[in-house]
């Protein structure tokens, strides 16, 4: 019951979202021409297989403040704490007076103190000596009768009233945010009656004090209890409690955010609490609202409510609000949802600014997780806020991720603070800490951040909502002035790990944070990976500068800055533009983006890489017409350069799948955007391709694989023969048909191709006699 990314360079591996896997090309290798022979890998010099030579390694952690001023050279607050996830509810001091109630019975060892019409402050002298302060509320009845009318009822609610009822008390075991208090509450109405509900609360006060306090619980009263944290309950203290109950016939509900514990004498005080599926919660504290509010989302004239219940189901089936409920189905989480909804207008385009506010909430959630709580500074363990907000962080920058990655991450983040703020190595650690849970709680409240486990081996960082991400970058940039430069120093050092993955990450997040400023980002960190002899930093920048495409206004900035490059002398800057304009960024603006491919083309600095003839592969899906005549214009070009990256452009494209109803045919044979190439000029650059001494070796299991596909589809198969047929003629004859002989005891349509025209009929192929045969003259 409640009242509650796109691929971009050489070293991909998943495939992009037009279906293509991406292979090698031009990753681990600086370009020609930069005064270093460094070898060449095979992806950057098409038809020779060759290992990829290993990786740098990764900036060492000791280099983390010299790499701070290197940063400093190129040149916010926390938010509030609140009350750790608490109903503040139990707080009554605005509320309008309920009448005369009787006065409170008074603790005989304690003093109280009136705290608005329905609380007092009540002084408790403890054992030890110490005296402290509790607060105790007292629920009105409409307020209880609020919550029954916009609460669901839990499954198994009429089981825990009637073991309450037996046992005087009864801990309910559910998260913060379930709408467990609320359940609570209800259970006690059942037992003790609606004006004898009460709570008592004091994070600093343990159950086990409270358990011998004779005058804590009320006569006849109903009281709710909230299990600190930090404290697990036993058995003693549950029958201490009972007695106590017993003796002035009271009922006591302890809310437990513990699991299960293992203590089998717990279980008959025990009753889990099952939140209520979060449809049902939103569907009723909806139309709440709207009947509250009396306004029509109808357009009806006059309006009598009858369209309140078709706008909650409207809610309930629109694909936003539902990935809304699925990212936070929690019951508080589900309400904050219901009155976001309730002002919202039924507009789509006004959709995102009604939810605006739940990102705000969420976001100030955030900023409470990450800022340090004085009360983790014990003398055990000094390092215990730092290690939480370094795994925390950690964990949203790598959602998706296997643990092991986070905890990697998050220990090399923390090593960077801790260098950042002593300048010395770093203080001694436990070896065993909290655990991936406690870390990723709020002190003494929820976590915003995990989800539910999915049982997947290796174990993954799962955030609630993958948006939490950008909420977590925001706070960390925004509210905590210190952390900016380390975290970039952080993400450097990821982009130069060993994990694909993991490089791919933090690239794309140094992107999002080039959108808060552009200018830091860009010359701290983008500049230096552009012109970085290793190919891996060269990528990191063009897909960090992929992702800060993403924001229009800085469109026209990256585009400037990627001209830059190409009008420099640097060849690292060259081949760095080349990827970039594999990005949106080149998609953004393909004439001009196909312009400044031939000059980085036209140079010599590029002969090695494949950069360019990548750009032309990803630009070819969005502006196929120009990409097309780009290619066959430089393959018919005098200058030898030109030719070569068209024969390369030619071998990646290629690969490239058809388009339904063509999803098993080559790209290059169907149509995309109303074109299809000419067979003619498709021979031409096939020619080119098998010609080319950096590229036959791969542009011959390239046509082999096609033949096989056209074994499959007649229709392919006699466009691939009349394809082929004006493709291997005059200095490709004699190697096509050493291929194709070898081909031909599999592969019919190599057969084809193998067989004159004049034995056509003999043979049963049908090859028009107008076809040349591979090895004359077309």
């Amino acid at each position: 019951m409640t009242t509650e990314t796109p691929a971009t360079g050489g070293e991909e591996t998943v495939p992009p979202a037009d279906g293509r896997q991406d292979t090698p090309a031009a990753e681990e290798k600086s370009p020609a021409g930069t005064g270093g022979a460094t070898p060449q890998t095979s992806a950057e010099q098409p038809g020779v297989d060759r290992p990829a030579p290993p990786e740098p390694p990764a900036p060492g952690r000791g280099d983390a403040l010299g790499r701070m001023d290197q940063l400093r050279a190129a040149g916010g607050k926390p938010s509030p704490g609140d009350s750790g996830g608490k109903d503040e509810s139990w707080r009554h001091a605005d509320d309008p007076p309920r009448g005369d109630a009787g006065p409170d019975p008074v603790f005989s060892n304690v003093g109280q103190t009136a705290y608005g019409d329905h609380a007092v402050l009540v002084n408790i002298q403890l054992p030890d000596g110490r005296r402290v302060t509790i607060l105790r509320s007292q629920r009105t009845p409409a307020e209880l009768r609020e919550s029954e009318n916009t609460s669901v009822t839990v499954d198994g609610f009429d089981d825990a009233v009637q073991r309450l009822k037996d046992k005087h008390v009864v801990v309910l075991r559910g998260g913060v945010g379930t709408g467990r208090r609320t359940t609570a509450e209800l259970m006690l109405w059942r037992v003790v009656g609606i004006d004898r509900v009460v709570g008592v609360e004091d994070p600093e006060v343990t159950l086990t004090q409270l358990a011998r306090q004779e005058g804590l619980l009320l006569k006849g009263h109903g009281t709710v209890l909230e299990l600190p944290a930090s404290e697990a309950v036993t058995i003693g203290t549950l029958r201490a409690f009972e007695s106590l109950a017993r003796n002035v016939a009271a009922y006591v509900v302890i809310l437990d955010g513990h699991g299960d514990t293992a203590d089998p004498t717990l279980a008959r005080y025990t009753v889990d609490h099952t939140p209520p599926p979060p449809e049902n919660v939103l569907r009723r504290h909806l139309l709440r609202l709207l009947r509250r509010q009396q306004r029509c989302v109808g357009g009806c004239a006059p309006c009598v409510g009858d369209c309140w219940a078709a706008f909650v189901e409207r809610c309930l089936s629109h694909d936003r609000i539902a990935a809304e409920l699925a990212a936070h189905p929690r019951p508080r989480q589900t309400v904050e949802l219901a009155q976001s909804l309730a002002g919202w207008s039924g507009v789509d385009e006004e959709l995102e600014a009604a939810l605006g506010g739940l990102r705000r909430r969420r976001r100030d959630i955030v900023a409470r997780l990450l800022k340090q709580d004085s009360a983790e500074k014990t003398l055990e363990d000094p390092q215990a806020a730092p290690r939480r907000q370094a795994f925390q962080i950690a964990y949203a920058a790598l959602h998706n991720l296997p643990l092991a990655d986070v905890f990697d991450a998050g220990e090399l983040l923390l090593g960077i603070l801790q260098a950042v703020e002593s300048g010395t190595e770093r203080p001694p650690r436990v070896v065993f800490d909290g655990g991936v849970d406690q870390m990723l709680h709020a002190w003494g409240g929820e976590s915003p951040l995990a989800a539910a486990e999915t049982g997947e081996q290796p174990r993954r960082a799962r955030l609630a909502d993958p948006r939490l991400l950008f909420d977590v970058l925001d706070v960390v940039w925004h509210d905590f002035d210190g952390v900016r430069l380390p975290l970039l120093v952080w993400l450097e050092e990821l982009v130069f790990t060993r994990r694909d993955e993991v490089r791919r990450r933090a690239a794309q997040i140094t992107g999002w944070l080039a959108t808060y400023d552009f200018d830091e980002v860009c010359n701290g960190v983008l500049r230096q990976w552009a012109a970085d002899e290793r190919g891996t930093g060269r990528q990191a920048a063009a897909r960090a500068l992929d992702v800060a495409a993403y924001d229009d206004r800085l469109v026209g900035r990256i585009q400037g800055r990627v001209l830059g490059w190409v009008r420099s002398a640097n060849p690292l800057l060259h081949d760095t533009a080349a990827r970039v304009y594999s990005t949106r960024i080149g998609r953004l603006a393909p004439t001009d983006t196909l312009r400044e491919l031939r000059t980085l083309a036209s140079r010599d600095d590029l002969n090695g890489s494949a950069s360019v003839a990548r750009a032309l592969m990803d630009l070819y899906p969005v502006a196929p017409e120009e990409t097309w005549r780009t290619l066959v214009a430089w393959n018919g070009d005098d200058l030898h350069r030109l030719r070569v990256h068209a024969a390369r452009g030619m071998t990646l494209l290629g690969r490239l799948a058809g388009r339904t109803p063509h999803d098993g045919w080559p790209l290059l044979l169907t149509a995309v955007e109303c074109f299809t190439p000419e067979l003619d000029e498709l021979a031409g650059l096939w020619q080119g391709a098998l010609g080319d001494p950096t590229t036959a070796a791969r542009a011959w299991k390239l046509l082999h694989a096609w033949l096989q596909l056209a074994d499959e589809e007649p229709a392919l198969a006699d466009r691939m023969v009349g394809l082929f047929s004006k493709a291997l003629v005059g200095r490709l004859a004699g190697r096509s048909r050493f291929y194709l002989r070898d081909w031909s005891r599999q592969s019919a349509t190599a057969r084809r191709l193998l067989t004159p025209p004049g034995n056509a009929a003999r043979n049963g192929a049908d090859v028009p006699s107008s076809q040349p045969t591979p090895g004359g003259n077309p």
